[in-house]
């Protein structure tokens, strides 16, 4: 199989950590199996990359959304006017908050542990406020982003 290296290293660098196709269990039981010449090969390359799914993802969504007449990959999601590629990226940066509010809610409780058992505050509290405050703030973001994009 020729590959052009330096365009599978482009898109593995580009390619977004948790974009891969939605993944199954058990597995795809059946395979189809394309030939493309460099210049084909290149340019599902580039359009894999810009749509944040692996090549071989990118190939199976574009095939069923012809198959079954809807968008493709990186294209709009229906009735929505956002693509699929700016809704990835927005599951991503929710994620991202959900993590850093887990981790915040973590430091608190611990501060509460500590000042219960000793009868004052640890030193650190203020600095997991100011962290509950960014990963608030950082939420709300999405959120306003997702209400700006719906109206």
């Amino acid at each position: 199989m020729d590959t052009n290296p330096r365009a599978a290293a482009v898109v593995e660098a580009q390619r977004p950590r948790g974009a891969d196709r939605r993944h199954q269990f058990p597995g795809r039981g059946q395979r189809i199996n394309l030939r493309l010449d460099e210049s084909e090969h290149s340019d599902v390359l580039e359009a894999a990359a810009r749509a944040g799914l692996t090549p071989t993802g990118f190939c199976a969504n574009a095939a069923l959304a012809m198959a079954r007449g809807t968008t493709g990959p990186g294209g709009l999601v229906s009735g929505t006017g956002v693509t699929r590629t700016e809704l990835a990226a927005m599951q991503r940066d929710l994620f991202s908050a959900r993590t850093a509010v887990t981790r915040t809610g973590t430091n608190l409780n611990q501060a509460t542990a500590a000042l219960n058992a000793t009868g004052e505050a640890p030193v650190w509290l203020a600095h997991a406020i100011k962290r509950c405050v960014h990963a608030l703030d950082k939420l709300d973001a999405v959120v306003a982003d997702i209400d700006r994009r719906l109206r």
